[in-house]
C-alpha cells in the first residue's frame, strides 16, 4: 500500500489481522508497519551494492513522523558514504543528565536504602550545572567548582557529600568503560568532619517544646515526637498510621523504611501516645504527619530555623534530638544495650556477639522510654 504520508495519515492507521505496511509515496523505502496489535513501526529501505536491507527508524508516537524523517535521511547519507547502517552501533546518551539516572537506577537504588539522598544531590548538584554536556568532557576543575561553591556558601559538609556521591558516580563510569579516569581519582573530601556531639539541655528542650506549641499541625509535633521516640527525622516525618499497634502501643518501621534493612519495633510510651490521640487526621489518608494527604511534611531547614529563632536556641539540628534522646535515658540509668536497641543500632558493644543475640528487649525498650517520656513531660508542664 502507497500513500503520502502525514501525520494524521499514521495516527488513523488502524491494526488488521495481520501486519501490513504503508509506503510513503513521497519519500522512496520511507514506510510504516503496523501490526496486530497496533504498533505502528518507522523503517527505511536502503540497497548498498548487492545487499538489501531494512533499518528500523522507531516507534510511533514515542518518535514522530518528522523524527523518522530525518532518521531517513541520515541512514540514506550513511548508505552514500559507503556505510551499512546495520552495522553502526548504536550510540549511547553520553549526557550528564542520562548517565546519572543510569546511576541512580541501576546502581544506587538496588545497593543504598538511602539512595535518593544521592539522587537529590546529584540532581540540584551536578545535572543542574552539567545537565547537558557530555559526561566524558567533564574536568576535575568543573568538580571542584560545586564543591567550593558549598564551601562558599558556608556548607562545608554538603560539600563532603557532593565529593562522595560524585566520586561514587565517577568510579562507576570508569567500571562501565563510559570514562578512562575519574577526575576525582586521588582527591579526598574538602572539609575535614568532626563527629557531632550536641545535645539540648533541659533548658532548651524547655524553650524549643513551649516553642512548638505556637505551631500548628504537623510542625507543632515533630519535635516532640522525634524526642519522645528517640528514631531517626526520615522514620518519624514517613510514620503511617497502618504501622502503629495501638492495642499494643507499638510502632513497627518496615525493613524498607528502616536505615539497617531490619524491621525496627518501637514501644510508644505515653507521651508519644498523646500526641497521637491528638493529631488530626486527613480522610483518606494513612500517613502522620502531612500537609496534603499525598506526601509526608518537609522544608525542615526553613522550618527549624524557624523554631530556632523563636525559642531563643541555636546550633543545632533535628539529628541531635536523637542524641538528646539517647544521653537523656543514659542519665535515667537505662543500659547503653537497650538504648542501642531503641535506636536500632546494629550493636552496642562486640559486633560478632550481638549478631548472636536475637533478643529485641522490647520490655527494656518500653520502661526506658516511658522514663524519658515522662522526664520530657515534665519539662512541658513546667514551661
Amino acid at each position: 500500500m502507497r500513500k503520502v504520508l502525514t501525520a494524521k495519515t499514521v495516527e488513523a492507521l488502524k491494526p488488521r489481522e495481520k501486519r501490513y505496511e504503508v509506503c510513503d509515496a513521497n519519500f522512496p523505502g520511507f514506510a510504516v508497519r503496523v501490526g496486530p496489535n497496533g504498533q505502528r513501526t518507522f523503517t527505511q529501505k536502503y540497497r548498498l551494492g548487492l545487499k538489501q536491507g531494512r533499518h528500523k527508524l522507531g516507534v510511533y508516537p514515542r518518535i514522530s513522523l518528522a523524527e523518522a524523517r530525518n532518521k531517513a535521511i541520515e541512514v540514506l547519507r550513511l548508505v552514500d558514504e559507503g556505510v551499512d547502517p546495520a552495522t553502526t552501533r548504536r550510540q549511547l546518551d553520553m549526557r550528564v543528565c542520562q548517565v546519572c539516572a543510569q546511576f541512580i537506577e541501576q546502581y544506587a537504588k538496588p545497593r543504598n536504602r538511602s539512595y535518593r539522598e544521592a539522587e537529590r544531590i546529584l540532581k540540584r548538584e551536578f545535572v543542574s550545572a552539567y545537565g547537558e554536556m557530555d559526561i566524558r568532557k567533564i574536568k576535575r576543575g568543573d568538580l571542584f567548582a560545586l564543591m567550593d561553591a558549598a564551601i562558599a556558601r558556608g556548607s562545608k559538609y554538603q560539600a563532603n557529600r557532593i565529593h562522595a556521591h560524585l566520586r561514587k558516580l565517577m568510579n562507576w563510569c570508569v567500571s562501565r568503560g563510559i570514562i578512562d579516569v575519574s577526575p576525582l581519582s586521588g582527591v579526598s573530601a574538602p572539609s575535614v568532619e568532626t563527629k557531632r556531639r550536641r545535645v539540648l539541655s533541659d533548658d532548651e528542650i524547655t524553650r524549643v517544646l513551649d516553642a512548638c506549641n505556637g505551631l500548628t499541625y504537623p510542625y507543632r509535633f515533630i519535635v516532640p515526637m522525634l524526642l519522645a521516640t528517640g528514631q531517626r527525622r526520615s522514620e518519624v516525618a514517613n510514620m503511617v498510621r497502618s504501622e502503629i499497634d495501638l492495642e499494643s502501643r507499638t510502632w513497627t518501621i518496615p525493613a524498607e523504611r528502616s536505615k539497617n534493612g531490619e524491621e525496627h519495633s518501637v514501644p510508644l510510651n505515653t507521651m508519644a501516645m498523646a500526641m497521637l490521640e491528638e493529631m488530626p487526621r486527613y480522610e483518606g489518608s494513612d500517613m502522620v504527619f502531612t500537609t496534603n494527604g499525598k506526601t509526608p511534611i518537609n522544608g525542615f531547614s526553613k522550618f527549624l530555623k524557624r523554631l530556632q529563632e523563636a525559642s531563643g536556641t541555636s546550633d543545632w539540628r533535628l539529628h541531635d534530638l536523637r542524641r538528646t534522646a539517647a544521653s537523656g535515658m543514659a542519665r535515667e540509668k537505662v543500659e547503653p544495650h537497650v538504648i542501642s536497641k531503641i535506636l536500632n543500632h546494629t550493636s552496642a558493644t562486640n559486633s560478632v556477639t550481638w549478631i548472636y543475640i536475637r533478643h529485641q528487649f522490647n520490655d527494656e525498650k518500653r520502661e526506658a522510654l516511658e522514663k524519658w517520656g515522662k522526664h520530657v513531660e515534665g519539662l512541658q508542664k513546667s514551661s
